[in-house]
């Protein structure tokens, strides 16, 4: 793969989190050890009361430290007390209250945490705080008076206690980098954030500490830090080299991956791995390495524990992507930022082809702690497009996850497989998805207990990669001449050229890079999306193969979101040797028959998330 124009990578870009992942485990396994879970006591109830102070039109989520919901309240006055009750969870430890915005133009998008205490005299000045509840010996639970606090233009801030609260987590593990009180991921949604305050590989805590949960292995019955006479647990030593922390803190450029029997809290979705305050369930760049999820291969993968604390659970996934192709003929359909007429990406015409063709794609749970689901129930959080009440689901479609074509109203198609879903939706250029829009899924299992989850995509698609010229040497080419278009009853088409090519030859094709509508708090409207990987699809070709892995290219050039640059536009190079490397190889062994047949450019982040796709026309000559 070659680019054309290289473009410096912006160093503050952050991954987008998301499509996201949900693993459910026990409490007892992501926060203490085998032993713990095996004796720990059914779960408590808790309340958490409060008086919520210029937080009209927002919706304050109770979330637990390993990521479950635990509860929401809506607030409608200017100064409104709530109430969040609990269901029965083996500890409070951890949890964290995160608000999301519930009107107006950002209606479902994530808004930002709320602050229960913080270090030093002032909260004003304060450079670090503390947004987490340690474990309660009451199931009641007072924090005051939270006052909001708006960033930029309103869409992001926080929320913060009037008093530093009893109930605050303050051990060192549990601290939130700020900048005058302010978390310092909030407007940005963790973008710019940094190193994390505990260091990579080893907890901060010394023996004696404060911490949550108490009675693990860890964290003793008084709820201070248990002292080791070997410090802290390391790996086993290979090579005559020292072990590394067993803690699970992510290292610079290196994947998080469970080590041994204690997971490391930060690793769940209700989890902060780099410290700015953002829960890794909402934090587009969770782990601060200054890479956007969706571009980075090595971002960590969130748990989330069901926490009953009666069984031992397994894992499962709760993923959310979207997916947003073009796959008509003569390009209809296909809009990009550096288009030219009705291909040239703007707000409206992405409303428009988003309500015809988006669909977003959840990942369905088929059993918690070992108990099988019965039912499975969907909703957004206050966001504007999809049901606010749970909506029950029936069987997955046939991909095997829920296929949510937002437009019509209905999951897994819009023929007779279907079923409706909310109702049909046609956006508009005001109220477009986003990367930040909350969503939750209840489960209820066989052995009749109930639990929910909720995070977002992290970025969602708002056009497509757009084909703008061939070769057949990688020297001489043809360029497609979009201004030349036709309004047929599908919108914008030209007539699609003759790419021919023979069964020995590599085709040259230089493609835009699709692109994402720029977040609050960024500069600009569109950001191409770099570091994602490009694949040729071939769903109806003549036959057909499916996706041709062997000619995959990972965008190395541009490696994470980019302001775009209409002055001079960045082009990727894709080099597809089709005849060798889609045709006749294992493991199908089908023949290419000389024929136009379709492919899709298909682009995906590297991280987690969905894809997006334009179709072209190629020859077998």
């Amino acid at each position: 793969m070659v680019i054309e124009k290289e473009i410096a990578m912006n160093a503050l870009s952050r991954k987008f989190s998301s499509v996201l992942a949900v693993t459910a485990i026990t409490a007892s396994m992501a926060l203490a050890s085998p032993v713990a879970a095996a004796v720990r006591s059914f779960g408590k109830t808790y309340t958490v009361t409060a008086t919520v102070k210029g937080g009209k039109n927002l919706t304050v989520l109770l979330i637990s430290g390993s990521g479950r919901l635990l509860a929401s309240k809506k607030v409608t006055g200017t100064s409104q007390s709530i109430t969040l009750k609990s269901p029965a969870t083996a500890s409070i430890g951890g949890t964290s209250l995160q608000l999301v915005n519930s009107a107006g133009a950002s209606k479902g998008a994530y808004f930002g945490p709320v602050t229960i205490g913080h270090k030093g005299k002032s909260s004003s000045s304060a450079s670090r705080v503390y947004t987490q509840l340690k474990q309660s010996i009451s199931t009641s639970v007072k924090l005051g008076t939270l006052t909001i606090k708006k960033v930029g233009a309103g869409k992001q801030g926080y929320a913060v206690a009037s008093t530093n609260s009893s109930s605050a987590d303050t051990s060192v593990g549990a601290q939130v980098s700020a900048s005058k009180g302010r978390p310092t991921g909030v407007g940005t949604f963790g973008k710019t954030s940094g190193v994390a305050i505990k260091s990579y590989g080893v907890s901060a805590a010394a023996a004696g500490d404060p911490c949550s949960p108490s009675n693990t292995a860890t964290c003793g019955p008084d709820g201070k830090v248990i002292g080791s006479p070997t410090g802290p647990a390391v790996n086993t030593p290979t090579n005559g080299q020292p072990g590394t922390p067993a803690t699970g803190q992510p290292t610079t450029g290196q994947p998080t991956a469970q080590q041994g029997a204690v997971l490391n809290k930060d690793e769940t979705l209700g989890g902060d791995a780099d410290d700015d305050g953002i829960p890794n369930a909402f934090d587009v760049n969770d782990d601060g390495d200054a890479v956007l999820d969706s571009a980075d291969t090595s971002t960590p993968a969130p748990k989330v524990a069901a926490d009953d604390g009666t069984t031992t659970c397994g894992a499962v996934d709760f993923k959310i992507f979207t997916n947003y192709k073009a796959t008509q003929g003569g390009y209809a359909g296909t809009i990009n930022a550096y288009g030219v007429g009705p291909f040239k990406a703007d707000k409206t015409n992405i409303a428009s082809t988003i309500t015809k063709t988006m669909s977003m794609v959840f990942s369905p749970i088929t059993q918690v702690c070992g108990s099988s689901v019965t039912r499975s129930f969907l909703k957004g959080v206050d966001v504007s497009y999809a049901p606010t009440d749970y909506v029950e689901l029936g069987k997955p479609c046939g991909t095997g996850d829920y296929q949510w074509i937002i437009g019509a109203g209905k999951m897994c198609g819009t023929d007779a497989s279907g079923f409706s879903f909310g109702s049909a939706y046609t956006f508009g250029a005001t109220d477009l998805p986003t990367g930040q829009d909350t969503f939750s899924m209840k489960v209820e299992t066989a052995d009749g207990k109930s639990y929910e989850f909720t995070s977002s995509p992290g970025f969602v698609f708002v056009t497509h990669p757009m084909f703008i010229a061939y070769s057949n040497d990688g020297t001489n080419y043809t360029n497609i001449d979009y201004t030349k278009s036709t309004i047929g009853p599908e919108g914008a088409r030209i007539t699609e050229p003759t790419i021919s090519v023979t069964q020995s030859q590599t085709l040259y094709l230089k493609v835009y890079r699709p692109q994402r509508l720029a977040m609050d708090g960024e500069a600009g409207e569109f950001y191409d999306l770099g570091g994602f990987k490009f694949t040729p699809d071939i769903p109806n070709g003549s036959p057909s193969v499916g996706k041709c892995d062997a000619l995959t290219s990972t965008d190395t050039t541009m490696t994470s979101d980019t302001p775009i640059d209409t002055a001079n536009p960045p082009v990727i190079i894709l080099q597809w040797a089709i005849g060798s490397k889609c045709y006749g190889v294992a493991p199908k062994n089908i023949a290419w028959a000389p024929t136009p047949s379709d492919f899709d450019i298909q682009v995906e982040p590297s991280g987690p998330g969905g894809n997006s796709a334009q179709k072209i026309r190629i020859t077998l000559s």
